[in-house]
């Protein structure tokens, strides 16, 4: 099974199109693209709509040093993905021909857009570490407009159990600003959760 099935991107663009996000002002923004797979699968449908997809990631398997419950890192787990190529290079390949895509090759931490720049939909599945959670909701919310989603991958996974506790408290402290919060079953055990901006 390959990375991007364990997301379920088709059950993302559902959520999506059942809400007409597409029709919002903004784009998409996906922090965490890995080899592009699930990059493509956004892009395509963004760009019926004329919009595009902002994929951030710094491409380096070594950055996200996040210990498993296993005590494996997750950068053992992407490289056991990779075979030759790196994983930029794999990604260079999988959007190929999509005009649509601006690819933000750095640290998520080092990460600000202008403020006219917005998103209609997030999609964060970066770095597992707690820290790293919070900053990448901090980013994607800011720009995020009224209606709008953002969604995190990995949510009552136990492979990664920074994500749950830190997306708990994300809730909490945003309550007010929340709307509603709507979890999609993917492959296995892995949920995203989205949060839905009033």
């Amino acid at each position: 099974m390959s990375p991007e099935e364990y997301v379920g991107y088709e059950n993302l663009i559902r959520f999506i199109e059942d809400r007409q996000l597409q029709l919002l002002e903004g784009d998409i923004i996906e922090i965490g693209a890995y080899m592009g797979g699930g990059t493509v699968k956004l892009a395509r449908f963004a760009k019926k709509y004329q919009k595009r997809v902002f994929a951030v990631d710094t491409f380096d398997p070594e950055v996200d040093r996040t210990v498993g419950r296993g005590g494996v890192t997750a950068g053992e787990v992407y490289r056991a993905f990779l075979e030759g190529p790196s994983m930029f290079e794999i990604y260079e390949k999988a959007i190929a021909g999509l005009d649509n895509v601006v690819t933000l090759r750095v640290d998520s931490r080092r990460l600000a857009f202008p403020r006219e720049q917005k998103f209609f939909f997030g999609f964060i599945d970066g770095c597992h570490q707690r820290s790293y959670v919070e900053n990448d909701f901090a980013v994607v919310w800011t720009q995020l407009v009224s209606g709008g989603a953002v969604g995190f991958h990995d949510y009552h996974f136990d492979d990664w159990p920074e994500v749950t506790p830190a997306v708990d408290g994300i809730v909490a402290e945003y309550t007010r600003e929340i709307a509603e919060t709507v979890e999609i079953k993917g492959k296995g055990d892995v949920s995203t959760l989205l949060l839905v901006k009033r």
